[in-house]
């Protein structure tokens, strides 16, 4: 019998081309059947295709219109369980996270951040884990969620983020028709905060790559 890798090969090509998963996803199962493989798991062939995917980023002029800053390290939602004092240290812990992944254009690893805070250790990984997730979760940085994440500047454009907010816009639009992006973003329950920023992203991600339009009266369409 053909192993799923086999079938997968001559698809990562388009893969790296900025072709979403959901449009190759249905192409890669028919061969996969045609060639008499059974029991085909969709989320196993996300993940085994998603490991193929090599981000490609391109620095964004920095003179940022300022309704695109980027915005301000958020530490309420630390209050409750820090100090002011310790509140102090993790803005400036948070802030040198920023500065490291700020300088490295092209991406860089947690590892590699960690050995530059000279906290490589087991007590320091899982907290910088925690810290590199909730700034990505306000925005401050990017990531490509790879299964080894690279971390990237706010004003960077990551193609190939193939996350779980693309497939959503993907299935809401394919789903429902024409939507304006706060239509979007409160049927895939993600209207507040920083949840909104990565709709708006994630749908600037697919224009680029030709899979949506804006049309009249800031309605985004799926192109067919």
């Amino acid at each position: 019998m053909v192993e799923i890798e086999e079938i997968i090969k001559p698809f990562i090509p388009s893969l790296n081309r900025g072709i979403s998963l959901d449009l190759l996803l249905p192409a890669i199962i028919e061969k996969a059947q045609k060639e008499g493989v059974e029991d085909i798991d969709e989320g196993d062939l996300r993940q085994r295709l998603s490991i193929h995917i090599t981000p490609v980023v391109t620095e964004i002029k920095p003179d940022l219109p300022p309704q695109n800053a980027r915005p301000m390290i958020d530490l309420t939602r630390y209050k409750t369980r820090f100090t002011r004092r310790k509140l102090e240290g993790l803005a400036s812990l948070l802030g040198e996270i920023v500065r490291i992944v700020d300088k490295t254009g092209h991406g860089v690893k947690k590892t590699a951040i960690l050995q530059e805070l000279r906290k490589d250790n087991s007590y320091w990984r899982p907290k910088i884990t925690h810290y590199l997730l909730d700034l990505c979760d306000m925005g401050i940085i990017q990531s490509d969620n790879g299964r080894e994440p690279c971390y990237y500047p706010y004003h960077a454009y990551v193609k190939n983020r193939e996350r779980e907010v693309h497939r959503r816009i993907v299935e809401c639009l394919q789903l429902h028709g024409q939507m304006t992006m706060t239509q979007i973003a409160i049927k895939i329950g993600r209207n507040g905060g920083s949840n909104r920023g990565e709709v708006r992203m994630a749908l600037e991600d697919l224009e680029r790559e030709g899979f949506v339009r804006l049309g009249e009266r800031s309605r985004w369409a799926w192109i067919t």
